[in-house]
């Protein structure tokens, strides 16, 4: 079977890039050793946001990006992503100063055009609305806007979207040899064969072990950082409340109202192993415990986790700790002459139209660009 496009995973970002392709009616495959969404895009916090932390390292550019897909999408599944208020106390002594804060604040609502701008939050409210959480050594409180989903069924949708376009999809496919020819990729995937000019990488976070194991060119690698959240029964806070530790990092209390649980999260943890073989382990557990108690007023135990996830982000590699790493992505095209491979390497699950779009306007093979 031939097709204009074939991609290689079917997570948010490979769902998108074949919906793009589709309505300028080429004909698309995606092919998935699983199911869609069932890699890193349904393991993430369900948030659809700016990077309020980026702008702390210098990443304005991806911060803007993210901010104008969040209103796209606000826009386009109003029922799916909703704009929602993020509590943000900040405690004496741990992590950056109230000023910090409010400066980096201004500046998303900057980039935001001031939609639903921050506010500060009353001691009397937040004592009354957030009952859990600790008031000694409270300086400031902060209200802005970030946005909820549900990450699997977005990225469904997304990947319905494109089927509705006429993109095929090969669910729980496993793909056994790529075949580069002047003119076409051949791909065999059990008894399929696939041919396309076109060959595009969006495995997330497999993507150095599909590069490795079909020695196929690239000028990026990523570093794996597994990221786990914890599930509470009952809800610890009305809204999603965003707090740092005393290392500069930050995690969310984010409550599921309809599920009636409370979903603590993340860790950063940079992986060396196959990303396959990443496991969530008693010390990641114990670490968003301890911070979390840090500020409650009634500690959770370790019998109070009813459940567990770990997704792993694929960042691109860099020599900097884990909390600095750009999430910038990067997108990596070999031209080939009548053959094109591009690498995603990295994205987020916010940023994934901007990042569909661009892939298109990258393909030599396509005349009509798609306006960002």
């Amino acid at each position: 079977m031939k097709y204009d496009i074939i991609i290689i995973g079917a997570g948010i970002n490979g769902c998108a890039i074949a919906r793009e392709a589709s309505k300028l009616g080429k004909r698309v495959a995606v092919i998935d050793k699983q199911t869609i969404g069932s890699g890193a895009s349904s393991r993430s916090s369900r948030l659809i946001h700016g990077g309020l932390r980026y702008l702390e390292h210098g990443d304005f550019a991806l911060v803007k990006e993210a901010l104008y897909d969040r209103s796209r999408l606000i826009a386009a599944y109003p029922d799916l992503v909703v704009l929602r208020p993020f509590t943000l106390p900040v405690y004496a002594g741990v992590g950056r100063p109230w000023w910090i804060i409010k400066a980096g604040l201004y500046l998303y609502d900057l980039f935001s055009r001031f939609i639903a701008p921050h506010h500060v939050m009353s001691m009397e409210i937040f004592t009354s609305s957030f009952p859990a959480l600790k008031t000694k050594g409270l300086r400031k409180i902060f209200t802005y806007y970030d946005a909820k989903t549900n990450d699997l069924l977005l990225t469904q949708t997304v990947a319905q979207e494109a089927q509705e376009l006429g993109t095929v999809f090969f669910e729980n496919t496993t793909l056994h040899e790529i075949k580069h020819h002047e003119n076409t990729f051949e791909l065999l995937c059990g008894d399929r064969h696939l041919e396309t000019p076109i060959l595009i990488n969006a495995t997330g976070p497999w993507i150095d072990e599909i590069n490795h194991r079909f020695n196929l060119p690239s000028r990026y690698k990523i570093s794996k950082i597994s990221g786990i959240h914890i599930v509470i029964d009952g809800l610890l806070t009305p809204e999603p409340v965003f707090l740092q530790t005393d290392h500069h990092r930050i995690f969310f209390i984010i409550p599921e109202n309809k599920a009636n649980q409370t979903v603590i999260g993340t860790t950063e943890r940079r992986e060396t192993s196959e990303t396959d073989e990443v496991h969530i382990n008693e010390e990641d557990i114990n670490y968003l415990l301890t911070h979390t108690n840090h500020f409650l007023t009634t500690p959770l135990k370790r019998e109070d986790v009813i459940d567990s996830y770990i997704g792993v982000r694929p960042l691109i590699e860099s020599k900097k700790s884990m909390v600095k790493t750009s999430r910038e992505y990067q997108l990596d095209l070999h031209d080939f002459g009548q053959t094109q491979l591009l690498h995603v390497f990295g994205g987020k699950l916010t940023t994934h139209s901007s990042l569909a779009q661009k892939a298109i306007n990258l393909l030599p093979l396509y005349k009509n660009k798609v306006n960002i």
